[in-house]
């Protein structure tokens, strides 16, 4: 269990604490018109974020906004579909919230149709959702991003139906090597996703030089340090979200990442 596992736990139950919302947010929330971003129609505070890591994770999404993140990730998992649309109903705080989207299932149709589902009833609640492609999704029949194709064309189709335009991102897996990645990259320009969350400062790079800053692009995975952290939004990501790596508390961790990047962040 990571250190940002160990530090949710303790934070479930003081969340309910008087007062204890509020004082986070005089002490660790930044909003600052120099950090502010504006992706695909949302508005982020900052560019800090953080992945969906955490153990009932979507208990915590005005938590999360009170000791920095300005966004955060989700998976549906065991949580009912009715209590997470209540709980993303009802939030407090500008919390932006991402649904992600694992397959789950013994079969790849089961995967698939467990997908549509939650897309479908998530829709009006999320604000933006992150299909994750992983090839190791433990079903051998996804292990090509050409098994993906139909499925992801079918959301795009669903998203037609709805009011409200919700941005759709695909998650490209640290296994997927260049070749896949041009595929995914091409997909996504081709056929209308909004973006891509690519999991190290390598890929980050590939994908802005390949993609000539068309595509926007969430840089995650395992940050070390602020000045990794800093490193992602100068080789170009729009956004990062903070996975794993850097020790102590959640508050600290987005205070320390905020810190450091407050300055003008010069990109390719």
């Amino acid at each position: 269990m990571s250190s940002l596992q160990q530090s949710a736990r303790g934070m479930l139950w003081k969340r309910r604490l008087p007062g204890y919302l509020f004082w986070n947010r005089l002490r660790f929330r930044r909003e600052h018109p120099a950090l502010a971003r504006e992706l695909f129609g949302i508005r982020f505070r900052h560019p800090i974020g953080l992945a969906p890591v955490l153990e009932r994770q979507d208990e915590l999404l005005d938590l999360c906004d009170s000791i920095g993140f300005s966004f955060t990730g989700i998976i549906p998992g065991e949580t009912p579909l009715q209590t997470l649309a209540e709980r993303l109903q009802s939030r407090k705080t500008p919390i932006v919230a991402a649904v992600e989207l694992r397959p789950d299932g013994t079969t790849e149709e089961e995967a698939k149709q467990r997908i549509i589902r939650q897309f479908s009833l998530l829709y009006d609640f999320a604000d933006f959702f992150v299909i994750d492609i992983n090839r190791e999704s433990g079903l051998s029949s996804l292990d090509d991003f050409s098994d993906w194709t139909e499925l992801l064309d079918e959301l795009l189709s669903l998203r037609l139906y709805y009011e409200r335009y919700k941005p759709i991102l695909l998650r490209i897996a640290p296994g997927h090597e260049e070749e896949q990645m041009r595929r995914i990259l091409d997909f996504c320009l081709m056929y209308g996703f909004d973006g891509v969350v690519v999991p190290s400062l390598a890929k980050v790079r590939f994908c802005v030089e390949y993609t000539q800053k068309r595509l926007p692009i969430i840089g995650s995975g395992a940050i070390t340090s602020p000045e990794e952290a800093r490193s992602l939004l100068q080789a170009g990501a729009s956004l990062i979200e903070v996975a794993q790596g850097i020790p102590g508390k959640p508050r600290r961790t987005a205070k320390s990442l905020l810190k450091a990047i407050d300055q003008p962040i010069q990109t390719p």
